[in-house]
């Protein structure tokens, strides 16, 4: 009795040791993750444009490739011991009482980089310093003199994956599994005929439509945009782990592993595998028999479906791949759509829209402008919106109190610029008693103790990418933001009538 009484104890000091071993490295990672984050020295760049920009968004497309910095979390070491994490950056767009103002936000080390991309690209811009928009508002969920209405887009086509061995859609609780469609893109500058540098007059460029609502806001009245960049070649499992989940396999995957088994998909897709029922000339099953008992020697009959099986090299069982000219158009249609997105560069992208404005200011037909705003690139993708009031029912909000909550969680999350590696998972259960619990307290110790929560209680998750992340290459997102020509005449876009520059090198003394 004694000895399992030893065995059990030896078990469970063993377990305990081993969950303070993961309390601690997720303290650990925590503590240095936010210490290396502080440390960021970040610079807003404004970007004043001229009266005239001739060039496509091709020209913008270019310029951001600055934003794909693979560095950061380099080696294990500086991942985990220095807390480094991979470089990220935003492109953006304020209207402060219907003045519109372009930005880009990067760490201050990129600022050269940034420069001369940009310069490269429209010398007639001019670029300056500036402090941070945001630091206008200041949002609470106790105000009561201020407004609040965001949305976060996130690409909407879905997939149903294959298991690969049975060629059948994964299965779970609530149907076939899905996964997102990322590899389909959006409508693009190309497809608007952009890329042809058109004149001025014969653009249709998606973008003047969200200038025109910016550019009709009054006083009290602000609209921010924001599209946050990082490079997609760091979820690789080496510095970050691969940023899509296949939940049934636990599988960790990329959006190339995604197209790989997407294209093998589409061109197995029709073909016999193992198991699928046989059928004759005119359609009807084929059955046969076979013995399935025996009584008093003499055996039992059973009519079953014949069914088809083979099996290739490697032992499992898989359908015969389709020759390219044996696909139907609508499949080749696919595979060039996909092969197209990947060939240019990829980036996770988040995207935010906000409306914010004085209660006496408030104007809610702009709800309405930013539901519809991103109709405009439905193509092969679209996106869909996740909004801030996420409410349907009265009882659901009692008081309007959770809708405040969750409009000063978007703002803070605005401001943050959060998105890649935020250490407060959404965990809808705990919601409802911590929107009471710290009702008259502030965010920052709502965060605190969630932080603690999470350490405690999921000691082994660690910081990832949010779910409203997206996969779009770069041509996708300068279509989403891009400097206008004239085409955009909305009065309130500031445009300068020349650039400033130093004088030439060679000028005699």
């Amino acid at each position: 009795m004694q000895f399992l009484i030893d065995i059990a104890l030896a078990t469970l000091y063993f377990c305990v040791f081993l969950l303070v071993c993961a309390w601690s490295w997720r303290f650990w990672m925590m503590y240095i993750n936010q210490k290396y984050l502080a440390s960021l020295d970040w610079i807003m760049l404004e970007i004043k444009l001229p009266r005239e920009i001739t060039k496509s968004p091709l020209a913008t497309e270019v310029a951001i490739t600055g934003f794909l910095q693979s560095a950061g979390a380099s080696t294990k070491y500086a991942r985990y011991f220095e807390g480094k994490l991979p470089h990220y950056g935003s492109l953006e767009i304020a209207s402060i009482e219907g003045t519109i103002h372009f930005y880009i936000r990067v760490q201050r080390r990129f600022r050269t980089l940034m420069e001369t991309n940009f310069y490269a690209q429209y010398p007639e811009i001019e670029i300056v310093e500036a402090e941070d928009y945001t630091k206008l508002i200041h949002f609470h969920h106790l105000s009561t003199d201020v407004k609040l209405w965001g949305l976060t887009y996130r690409t909407a086509e879905m997939w149903t994956p294959w298991d690969p061995k049975t060629g059948k859609p994964y299965k779970t609780k609530d149907g076939d599994l899905k996964m997102p469609a990322d590899f389909l893109p959006i409508k693009t500058y190309v497809d608007y005929g952009l890329d042809k540098d058109p004149k001025e007059e014969f653009k249709t460029d998606p973008i003047t439509q969200i200038l025109e609502v910016m550019g009709s806001l009054g006083k009290g009245e602000h609209m921010w945009y924001q599209i946050l960049i990082q490079d997609e070649s760091v979820y690789n499992d080496k510095k970050m782990p691969k940023f899509y989940v296949n939940k049934e396999t636990h599988q960790h995957l990329n959006l190339k592993d995604i197209v790989d088994q997407k294209k093998m998909q589409v061109r197995n897709a029709g073909h016999i595998r193992r198991g699928d029922v046989v059928y004759d000339s005119e359609g009807n099953k084929k059955t046969k028999k076979i013995q399935t008992d025996e009584v008093d020697g003499k055996p039992i009959m059973t009519e079953v479906d014949v069914t088809y099986g083979f099996r290739d090299y490697e032992g499992d069982i898989r359908a015969v791949t389709k020759d390219e000219i044996k696909l139907s158009q609508e499949d080749k249609d696919t595979l060039e759509i996909i092969n197209k997105k990947l060939s240019k560069p990829l980036a996770m992208a988040a995207i935010r829209l906000i409306y914010v404005a004085k209660k006496e200011n408030w104007n809610g037909g702009h709800i309405a402008t930013t539901m519809s705003f991103t109709k405009l690139f439905a193509g092969w993708n679209k996106f869909g919106a996740k909004v801030s009031d996420p409410y349907d029912f009265p009882w659901e909000k009692p008081g309007e109190r959770r809708v405040y909550w969750r409009s000063e969680e978007f703002f803070e999350a605005y401001v943050e610029r959060e998105a890649f590696f935020p250490h407060i998972p959404e965990r809808k259960s705990l919601d409802e008693q911590e929107d009471r619990f710290f009702w008259s307290t502030s965010m920052k110790n709502r965060k605190l103790f969630r932080m603690v929560f999470e350490a405690i209680f999921h000691p082994f998750e660690h910081p990832s990418a949010e779910d409203i992340v997206s996969t779009l290459n770069l041509e996708e997102i300068a279509t989403l933001w891009h400097l206008p020509g004239a085409v955009a005449a909305t009065p309130t876009l500031p445009r300068i009538d020349s650039t400033k520059g130093i004088a030439p090198v060679n000028l005699p003394l």
